[in-house]
């Protein structure tokens, strides 16, 4: 085979894998039904923006990743690190005395630094307190897990939040009220698609990941097989 010839197979491998990466959101913009919109959803989530700062377990420690290719956070970054909040009435805060000096908070503020490299941030003011900080273990997500490994997962009390209870499969109304609070108004949520220069943002836009995930809701969540994922 000639050379033209293996540059006309590569470029038609990586057009076939560009349009299978934005297949999900297209096909739920174009048909919104509720099977489209959570193949949008995890889509989403098992984007680096999002499966990053669940971060991964690392001989035995979780570790935030950083970086379109998801590697380890440098400076040796772990949950030992960790920012601990609660709530306290309507507002999120540190627990007194749960964190070490260098957190991070340290280093991630209310918004992004300006320029490649430098720490992303997040804050807003629908949930105040809610800063950067990492989800416990039982939250981590996997740029390989599949969308009925993702969909146990969500409707999991017991996995999905350690913040607040969030519902699940056997609560259905409190999982709605919960986790289309969680997509609408996090300010981490939010930020997948505001990740500063240097980042890739999330697939699609915020508003229609609030918008799938309210469909695929309100139609029971249902979950796809492994065969479907």
């Amino acid at each position: 085979m000639g050379k033209f010839h293996w540059i006309t197979l590569a470029l038609a491998i990586m057009g076939a894998h560009s349009a299978a990466h934005a297949a999900p959101y297209e096909d739920f913009t174009q048909a919104p039904s509720p099977e489209n919109a959570f193949k949008y959803i995890h889509q989403v989530t098992t984007h680096p923006r999002c499966v990053n700062c669940h971060g991964v377990m690392k001989d035995g420690v979780q570790r935030p990743l950083v970086g379109d290719d998801s590697r380890l956070h440098p400076m040796n970054i772990s949950a030992v690190h960790n920012l601990r909040l609660q709530v306290e009435g309507k507002k999120f805060v540190e627990i007194a005395n749960s964190s070490q000096p260098v957190n991070c908070r340290s280093c991630h503020q209310n918004s992004n630094g300006t320029a490649p490299g430098m720490p992303p941030g997040a804050a807003n003011n629908l949930m105040p307190g809610f800063i950067w900080h990492m989800p416990p273990p039982t939250m981590i997500l996997s740029r390989t897990m599949t969308a009925a490994q993702l969909c146990e997962q969500l409707l999991d009390s017991k996995r999905n939040s350690f913040l607040a209870y969030r519902g699940g499969r056997n609560d259905m109304a409190t999982f709605k009220k919960e986790f289309v609070h969680h997509v609408s108004d996090d300010p981490l949520v939010i930020w997948a698609w505001q990740p500063g220069p240097g980042r890739t943002a999330a697939p699609g836009t915020h508003q229609d990941l609030v918008a799938a995930m309210k469909l695929w809701i309100d139609a029971g969540a249902p979950c796809p097989t492994d065969a479907e994922s």
